[in-house]
């Protein structure tokens, strides 16, 4: 036995790969691989403002070759490739031909990849195409996953006053850049502030996630505070410092961000406008995160919804 502090390598146990070929089937957005697994391979939702691609990968779990196919549940689901050979691993891609989906809002859907002998696996997945909005005629961000994430300079309205203005200080931050503004004084609440408009389809208590640079608190009694708002009601004036401790400050620095939570109410499902207001002028806007319940743990956050302004 090593003593303690001893660096020992530890045990190393070949693995001998049977000759017969074996289905192996992982998907994204998951560390499980089926057959053998006793939870469902669910895909994540597919989406017709964002049309994504999700990808199924075919592995063998033998030394020998074989031939696979995939058969989708319905004729508007694609899939690439839908048949061929596995040596090792293979990586299918599943898209949907929206021009022939039907809407309607939340839409089952599955392919169903079969392997040697009589091994198979069904995947199933959610297709999201709303009939309460169409992908061309939106106005502002679409709502996936039961979250909104928005960089910061893609505000769709921005309020100035005579002596603050908003400026984008480009490559700043984790992921695109950040907002700010330049002033002469201290500007008042009311004035300036960036608008986000956005569609909802979930309605109720919501969490709205600003992650602002991690600015020291240089005002004497008070820490840095900005403000939140959600269409026309009283903005949430928050000091971004309120619990400010070491441990706070260590995180973040380390993660070269400071994640704000708010809550707020959305009335109704549809059309919406999130307010950042700012009150004092050295905070530094990078993301906002509107979340129903859906947003998972990452190190970045969700990557932004999609957007089409102007609708």
């Amino acid at each position: 036995m090593a003593a303690a502090g001893e660096n020992v390598m530890p045990k190393v146990v070949r693995i001998d790969v049977p000759k017969p070929a074996r289905l192996g089937v992982a998907i994204e957005g998951s560390a499980a691989a089926w057959p053998g697994e006793n939870a469902k391979a669910i895909l994540p939702n597919i989406d017709a403002f964002n049309r994504q691609s999700r990808y199924i990968d075919v592995f063998n779990r033998g030394s020998t070759p074989f031939k696979f196919t995939a058969t989708a549940s319905d004729p508007w689901i694609v899939i690439s490739p839908n048949s061929g050979l596995v040596d090792r691993d293979l990586r299918l891609w599943v898209s949907i031909d929206w021009s022939k989906a039907p809407p309607g809002g939340s839409i089952p859907g599955s392919v169903i990849v079969a392997g040697p002998g009589e091994e198979s696996v069904a995947v199933a997945f959610t297709v999201v195409n709303p009939s309460e909005i169409a992908r061309n005629a939106l106005d502002g961000f679409a709502e996936t996953d039961r979250c909104v994430s928005i960089e910061a300079e893609h505000y769709t309205g921005k309020v100035d006053s005579e002596s603050s203005h908003w400026y984008r200080i480009e490559d700043y931050g984790r992921t695109l850049s950040a907002m700010t503004i330049s002033s002469t004084t201290d500007p008042p609440l009311g004035a300036p502030c960036l608008e986000y408009n956005m569609y909802l389809f979930d309605a109720g208590n919501a969490e709205v996630s600003a992650l602002i640079a991690p600015t020291q608190a240089f005002v004497p009694g008070r820490g840095l505070r900005f403000a939140i708002s959600m269409d026309d009601q009283k903005p949430q004036v928050i000091d971004s410092l309120a619990g400010n401790t070491l441990k706070d400050w260590e995180r973040s620095v380390k993660n070269s961000i400071r994640v704000v939570q708010v809550p707020v109410t959305v009335a109704r499902p549809g059309y919406h406008v999130l307010k950042f207001w700012m009150v004092d002028p050295a905070v530094v806007l990078e993301k906002l995160i509107v979340d129903f319940g859906g947003v998972k743990p990452s190190f970045l956050g969700p990557p932004e919804s999609y957007r089409r302004i102007g609708g």
